[in-house]
């Protein structure tokens, strides 16, 4: 099934809390595409980019083996697995993998962030972070300054963010900036309000499940794409045309969620008068 030409994609195995997700995100490109295994949906492997990447998370858990093998077979970028365990993971799939062991857990270094003597600033340098990356430093980070200048750089959609959030910190002021403020000002002003909710402490992170918070394969119905089509959304977006056609199409609650705030201005080049002279 698989031949010399096939990159066989790592799978890390380990317990919950074994960092699996940070050492898998660490072997693929900036924001890559991440799915649960158990919802993978990808069929057209040709138009994701190779410089994209792909996360497949708890390949244990009911995975769509077949969708899955296709993307191995056909993707030629980086593809990651991770799973709780090895027994879980379909032999087919597995074996189409190489094994990384996710480790145990560093009580000590732990012991040391929770105490405050090593700072996740200090480890996160730079701005650019994806959404795990965001909410870890989120949590945890006592500079709400940088936490907001973080999250004004990267500008994560704004229910993802507040579900991540809230699947792993329950106050009262997360809950009312997502019921009364979410969309009503503009979206610097909400991801400050966001980021002085909440003063930094050593909290796990649990990021949410299936799907609790992505419209966009609904949203990509709407403009006659397939609901699959989602991650090529950037790249379409680039056509003004299009992105006009996307603002005239969506709901305006749709239109934020896919990062389209205002019409384009099309300028149409004024068609040149031929004379005579342009023959001669």
């Amino acid at each position: 099934m698989i031949n010399k030409k096939t990159k066989m994609p790592w799978i890390y195995v380990g317990k919950t809390g074994t960092g699996k997700t940070t050492k898998a995100l660490e072997c693929l490109p900036p924001n890559p595409i991440i799915r649960y295994a158990n919802e993978y949906d990808i069929e057209d492997n040709f138009s994701i980019p190779k410089d994209r990447g792909i996360l497949i998370e708890e390949a244990h858990y009911k995975p769509n083996v077949d969708l899955i093998i296709k993307t191995i077979l056909e993707y030629k970028g980086t593809i990651v697995l991770t799973s709780i365990n090895q027994k879980d993971v379909p032999k087919k799939l597995y074996d189409m993998c190489k094994l990384k062991r996710a480790g145990t857990i560093n009580h000590a270094q732990i012991k040391l962030k929770e105490s405050g003597c090593i700072n996740t600033e200090d480890i996160d340098s730079g701005l650019e972070k994806n959404i795990f990356e965001m909410i870890n430093i989120y949590l945890r980070s006592k500079d709400r300054d940088k936490v907001a200048e973080m999250l004004k750089y990267n500008k994560p959609y704004d229910e993802m963010l507040l579900t991540w959030i809230m699947s792993s910190l329950k106050t009262e002021k997360i809950a009312f900036i997502d019921a009364k403020i979410k969309r009503r000002w503009s979206a610097d002003y909400l991801y400050e309000l966001i980021a002085y909710a909440h003063a930094g402490a050593p909290i796990s992170f649990s990021p949410p499940r299936r799907k609790a918070y992505d419209r966009r394969p609904l949203i990509c119905r709407k403009i006659g794409l397939r609901p699959t089509d989602y991650d090529l959304l950037d790249m379409l977006k680039q056509d003004n045309e299009f992105e006009n056609y996307i603002y005239k199409t969506l709901s305006p609650v749709d239109r934020t969620a896919v990062g389209v705030k205002k019409q384009i201005v099309v300028k149409k080049q004024k068609e040149k008068t031929v004379t005579l002279e342009d023959y001669l």
